[in-house]
């Protein structure tokens, strides 16, 4: 019997073991993203809490909430590390208020500029990322919670605009929602054209964009 068959039966013992035991109590756990219902980023965690579902042969079931349904969407990290939520769902460039080094754990780093997304998987599994990354949050922001990475996010675009741009100059009279050390970038960049830069939840990004409150945004 070679190596792998070994493992394989030691495996399967193992399961067949556990399947006889008496089945746990449920643990729900409440999880509330930052997006709105009607997104594939809250779709995202609706198919994890599913997959979470099945693994654990209905043990574990997250509570999947979207933006607003227990606090506000930029409030999901304190209320994770205060107890009011068991976890959010999020991208960490969204507390670069904080600490701008929240932007390196937002993959790809600082929106669009570095890693694409198969990097920065590489960077968190192989190099040492998934670790710097709690210590980061445990350590350096003292707050009591684990990083668990769920889905990365390919580069971002520079914006989606209402109106064609030929020069720095067209920026002038913009209102740009943007996220993230996105934010800071655009408004150094677009000072002289007196471009206002806004960080805004998703749930609010696209009927602004309709009304014209806002004249582009990096992400919807």
């Amino acid at each position: 019997m070679g190596m792998r068959t070994i493992v394989a039966a030691v495996v399967a013992a193992a399961f067949a073991a556990g399947a006889q035991a008496q089945a746990p109590a449920t643990k729900t756990i409440k999880v509330q993203s930052t997006w709105p219902a009607s997104i594939t980023l809250q779709d995202h965690l609706r198919i994890l809490a599913e997959r979470i579902d099945k693994l654990t042969a209905g043990a574990v079931k997250i509570e999947a909430m979207s933006a607003g349904q227990i606090v506000p969407p930029f409030e999901v990290l304190d209320a994770t590390n205060k107890k009011v939520l068991d976890g959010y769902h999020a991208i960490s460039y969204y507390w670069v208020g904080k600490s701008p080094t929240m932007a390196l754990f937002a993959g790809p780093p600082g929106g669009p500029f570095g890693m694409d997304h198969m990097d920065y998987l590489g960077w968190l599994y192989v190099a040492g990322g998934l670790e710097m990354w709690r210590e980061f949050y445990q350590k350096e922001m003292k707050l009591d919670v684990i990083m668990w990475p769920a889905h990365p996010s390919s580069p971002q675009a520079l914006g989606w605009f209402k109106k064609p741009l030929r020069s720095v100059a067209d920026f002038k009279g913009m209102k740009c929602r943007q996220t993230g050390l996105n934010a800071e970038i655009y408004a150094s960049g677009c000072r002289a054209s007196s471009s206002t830069t806004t960080r805004r939840a998703c749930t609010r990004t696209i009927p602004s964009a309709s009304s014209a409150c806002i004249s582009t945004c990096g992400r919807a």
